[in-house]
Protein backbone atom coordinates (compact mmCIF):
# COMPACT_ATOMS: atom_id res chain seq x y z
CA UNK A 1 0.00 0.00 0.00
CA UNK A 2 1.28 3.46 -0.92
CA UNK A 3 0.32 6.36 1.30
CA UNK A 4 0.76 9.86 -0.01
CA UNK A 5 1.10 12.74 2.37
CA UNK A 6 0.35 16.09 0.85
CA UNK A 7 1.59 19.23 2.47
CA UNK A 8 -0.05 22.46 1.56
CA UNK A 9 0.79 25.96 2.47
CA UNK A 10 -2.37 27.38 0.97
CA UNK A 11 -3.06 30.82 2.34
CA UNK A 12 -6.56 31.92 1.48
CA UNK A 13 -7.60 35.47 1.98
CA UNK A 14 -11.02 36.39 3.08
CA UNK A 15 -13.22 39.39 2.52
CA UNK A 16 -15.97 39.06 5.10
CA UNK A 17 -19.43 39.71 3.71
CA UNK A 18 -22.64 37.78 3.25
CA UNK A 19 -24.34 39.08 0.13
CA UNK A 20 -27.18 38.49 -2.32
CA UNK A 21 -26.74 38.37 -6.10
CA UNK A 22 -28.14 41.21 -8.23
CA UNK A 23 -30.93 39.02 -9.66
CA UNK A 24 -32.50 38.75 -6.18
CA UNK A 25 -32.52 42.50 -5.51
CA UNK A 26 -35.85 43.05 -7.28
CA UNK A 27 -37.52 40.64 -4.83
CA UNK A 28 -36.15 42.74 -1.96
CA UNK A 29 -37.56 45.99 -3.42
CA UNK A 30 -34.06 47.31 -4.10
CA UNK A 31 -33.67 49.25 -7.31
CA UNK A 32 -30.32 48.26 -8.77
CA UNK A 33 -29.52 46.25 -11.89
CA UNK A 34 -25.99 45.37 -10.85
CA UNK A 35 -23.89 44.72 -7.82
CA UNK A 36 -24.26 42.45 -4.83
CA UNK A 37 -26.30 43.42 -1.77
CA UNK A 38 -24.45 43.15 1.55
CA UNK A 39 -26.68 41.58 4.18
CA UNK A 40 -23.97 41.13 6.83
CA UNK A 41 -20.39 42.27 7.41
CA UNK A 42 -18.23 39.97 9.53
CA UNK A 43 -16.21 41.55 12.35
CA UNK A 44 -12.41 41.82 12.03
CA UNK A 45 -12.38 41.29 8.26
CA UNK A 46 -11.12 43.26 5.28
CA UNK A 47 -14.66 44.38 4.49
CA UNK A 48 -15.31 45.69 8.00
CA UNK A 49 -11.96 47.47 8.21
CA UNK A 50 -12.54 49.11 4.81
CA UNK A 51 -15.88 50.51 5.96
CA UNK A 52 -18.32 48.24 4.10
CA UNK A 53 -21.71 48.35 5.83
CA UNK A 54 -24.85 46.25 5.84
CA UNK A 55 -27.25 47.33 3.06
CA UNK A 56 -24.37 48.50 0.84
CA UNK A 57 -24.35 47.32 -2.76
CA UNK A 58 -20.88 46.39 -4.00
CA UNK A 59 -20.88 47.39 -7.66
CA UNK A 60 -17.29 46.47 -8.54
CA UNK A 61 -13.92 45.40 -7.23
CA UNK A 62 -10.85 46.84 -8.97
CA UNK A 63 -13.13 48.00 -11.83
CA UNK A 64 -14.50 44.45 -12.36
CA UNK A 65 -18.30 44.75 -12.30
CA UNK A 66 -20.10 42.35 -9.97
CA UNK A 67 -23.52 40.75 -10.28
CA UNK A 68 -22.98 37.56 -8.26
CA UNK A 69 -21.32 36.80 -4.94
CA UNK A 70 -19.26 34.04 -6.56
CA UNK A 71 -17.60 36.68 -8.79
CA UNK A 72 -16.40 38.56 -5.72
CA UNK A 73 -15.18 35.34 -4.12
CA UNK A 74 -13.36 34.20 -7.26
CA UNK A 75 -11.66 37.57 -7.67
CA UNK A 76 -10.54 37.69 -4.03
CA UNK A 77 -9.11 34.17 -4.32
CA UNK A 78 -6.76 35.36 -7.09
CA UNK A 79 -5.18 37.76 -4.60
CA UNK A 80 -2.79 37.29 -1.70
CA UNK A 81 -3.23 38.38 1.90
CA UNK A 82 -2.27 42.06 2.30
CA UNK A 83 -3.13 42.84 -1.35
CA UNK A 84 -5.29 45.94 -1.67
CA UNK A 85 -8.46 46.19 -3.71
CA UNK A 86 -10.70 49.13 -4.58
CA UNK A 87 -14.44 48.72 -4.12
CA UNK A 88 -17.14 50.81 -5.74
CA UNK A 89 -20.10 50.89 -3.38
CA UNK A 90 -23.65 52.17 -3.74
CA UNK A 91 -24.77 53.56 -0.37
CA UNK A 92 -27.80 55.78 0.17
CA UNK A 93 -28.11 56.33 -3.60
CA UNK A 94 -24.51 57.61 -3.82
CA UNK A 95 -21.48 55.87 -5.26
CA UNK A 96 -18.39 55.82 -3.08
CA UNK A 97 -15.01 54.10 -3.31
CA UNK A 98 -13.36 52.17 -0.49
CA UNK A 99 -9.89 50.67 -0.27
CA UNK A 100 -9.64 47.25 1.39
CA UNK A 101 -6.56 45.30 2.42
CA UNK A 102 -7.23 41.56 2.22
CA UNK A 103 -6.62 39.45 5.30
CA UNK A 104 -5.79 35.80 5.74
CA UNK A 105 -8.87 33.71 6.50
Amino acid sequence: MIVLKLKTNLKRQGFGVYAYDSNTLKYMNIESNSGIYVSKVVENTAAKMAGVKENDIILSIDSCKLTRMCELRQYVYTKKPKDRVTLKILRDNREIELLAELKKK
